[in-house]
């Protein structure tokens, strides 16, 4: 009896120990399994700026990153991003062709703004017009809405898929010489614009000598007097260092820079539902955050430009509503070229404000 009841004990402490051993194993690799799957992504992507080079603390560069943040940690570590801070060579319209293509050098995604896309869509050309909103918020409800999505989705037409908005915020008015301080200072007067028509038809309804220039060309055209003002925003004012060839700027928020975070079609298709979904509302919840960063800038930037020598001031709300009257047919012209279905969405969305 007790020699039995020793072999039953002795068997007994060996199968405990065995479990024992077995449980904690199993515990380990259990622990271990979400430090493995980090560190192997299944899935890396690459996303770029439409510009190069940026500074680090750039608002979309940070957005970019804080993308990539997100995008990682909603995925448990299956999707990798890559922030690169080059980007496509040549035009907009090279950029959204490799894009398209997603070759070597190309990225998977990009940030892309509404002058390029408007060669894909011409309504994407609605929020380059001139007082087509009138603050942020308008700006961010009107794209975050009916609007923005229909836009984002005429893009699924042309191998591309549309994530979310972010923006550059609003343009301003820059000038050497005399100030602009009426809605008419600009008449006869050698004004820079992008290279567009609402750009382009926008200075020319309110009295400019219009020059359609790249960006990389504007400093030298400035430096040499064959412009005497330009339209742009804080960052690109201070990132080009204009505040060395133009005396002061004028606040006029005329023109608002939205930019769309864009991926290719191809690559997004191979992906699951899950990832897609985590890659979206990470490009949401990001661009929330550089918009922040955008308008908080904005006041830095301001305060910047001054201790660089230039005047800031602002236009008066009399001065701004003739700017707005002066520039009505320009987008009276160009609503009638429009798909009416946007259009007539755009209208019913600034109609609740």
């Amino acid at each position: 009896m007790t020699k039995r009841f020793t072999r039953f004990k002795s068997i007994w402490s060996l199968n405990h120990i065995c479990n024992h051993i077995t449980g904690a194993l199993l515990g380990a690799l259990l622990t271990a399994q979400p430090i493995w799957v980090r560190a192997q992504p299944l899935q890396t992507l690459t996303i770029m700026e439409y510009r190069s080079p940026l500074n680090s603390d750039q608002p979309t560069v940070r957005g970019m990153i804080r993308f990539a943040e997100l995008v990682n940690e909603e995925s448990n570590g299956r999707l990798a991003v890559t922030v690169s801070r080059a980007t496509v060579p040549g035009s907009p319209e090279d950029q959204i062709k490799a894009l398209q293509k997603a070759g070597p050098g190309a990225p998977d995604m990009m940030l892309l703004v509404t002058p390029a896309l408007r060669h894909l869509e011409r309504e994407f050309e609605i929020m380059d017009l001139p007082f087509v909103v009138n603050s942020d918020r308008q700006a961010h409800e009107l794209l975050d809405g009916p609007f923005g999505r229909e836009l984002l989705s005429r893009l699924q037409g042309h191998g591309l898929t549309g994530l979310a908005w972010w923006e550059n915020g609003f343009r301003q008015i820059t000038t050497s010489g005399q100030p602009f301080k009426h809605a008419d200072d600009l008449t006869d007067r050698p004004v820079r614009v992008i290279p567009e028509p609402a750009f382009v038809e926008t200075f020319k309804a309110l009295g400019a000598k219009v020059v359609g220039l790249p960006y990389p060309d504007l400093y030298p055209a400035l430096k040499s007097g064959r412009v005497e003002a330009e339209d742009n925003f804080y960052s690109q004012i201070l990132v080009g260092h204009l505040y060395d060839v133009q005396s002061s700027v004028t606040v006029t928020n005329h023109s608002y820079s939205a930019i769309a975070v864009v991926a290719n079609s191809a690559i997004w298709q191979k992906l699951s539902v899950g990832d897609r979904n985590v890659l979206q509302l990470a490009a949401v919840e990001a661009g929330r955050y550089e918009r922040d960063l955008v308008r908080e800038q904005a006041e830095a930037d301001r305060a910047t430009l001054a201790h660089h020598g230039m005047i800031v001031q602002s236009l008066s709300p009399k001065e701004i509503a003739r700017m707005e009257s002066m520039t009505e047919p320009v987008r009276e012209q160009f609503f009638r070229n429009y798909d009416p279905i946007i259009l007539n969405t755009y209208r019913r969305q600034v109609a609740k404000r």
